[in-house]
């Protein structure tokens, strides 16, 4: 089958597409275009993107029709967030497209799926993972072998032994820990210090990170 006709058969479950800025992670700053798939595999109590939870097949998308919008765009770098995208069918699809037409592409995953067909563009992604106490802090190998980093939710559950576990410390020792306050609350953001001051004791350096986007109103 020829790219193009294989293009006819794809979908993607689409939330919303929007250009911002990155406002979480190592990438904070930088101009994006998101991309928010619909469903999720988790239901983490605090999510701040409850509607795109569902998976609902009214928000089918043909990728082409997907790819020809995010043309209208300047921008060249692709967040694939969710919901969860890497549940979703065609992701590898849409990644191979979005590389070939010159794209940086970013995802977004709480870590526990993976999806094999990425095995050949891995290197290329950055692949924030935020694991999660909804799924036991699980991370999927692959998804720990490729991520660039892991960016914690501060909340009431967040421990340093979570941190500490010995499939994490890899971004640890490279510096690629990420700590954001859920829901930028000041009780959070205390927290995220005392974490951060009892792993550089132990001689590591975490950020601490809000969600920037959120202190000036954009989406």
């Amino acid at each position: 089958m020829l790219r193009s006709e294989a293009r006819k058969t794809v979908y993607l479950n689409i939330n919303e597409v929007y250009a911002s800025i990155q406002g979480e992670g190592l990438l904070v700053g930088l101009p994006v275009i998101f991309v928010r798939f619909q469903g999720c595999n988790l239901r983490c109590p605090w999510c701040d993107q409850p509607s795109a939870l569902p998976f609902l097949r009214d928000h089918s998308v043909p990728i082409d029709r997907l790819l020809a919008h995010l043309s209208e765009y300047p921008i060249k770098h692709i967040v694939l967030t969710g919901g969860e995208p890497l549940a979703q069918e065609g992701i590898t699809f849409l990644v191979e497209e979005l590389m070939s037409r010159g794209y940086s592409v970013q995802i977004e995953t709480n870590g526990t799926l993976w999806q094999e067909g990425l095995e050949k563009f891995a290197e290329r992604l950055h692949i924030t993972c935020s694991p999660k106490w909804t799924a036991n802090w699980f991370v999927h190998p692959k998804i720990i072998r490729y991520a660039k980093e892991l960016k914690f939710v501060v909340d009431d559950v967040l421990s340093q032994d979570v941190l500490l576990k010995s499939e994490f410390r890899r971004f640890l020792e490279e510096g690629k820990v990420v700590l954001q306050p859920e829901g930028n609350k000041l009780v959070f953001f205390e927290k995220a210090l005392n974490l951060q001051a009892a792993l550089l004791k132990l001689g590591f350096t975490v950020r601490v990170l809000p969600q920037v986007h959120k202190f000036f109103g954009v989406p």
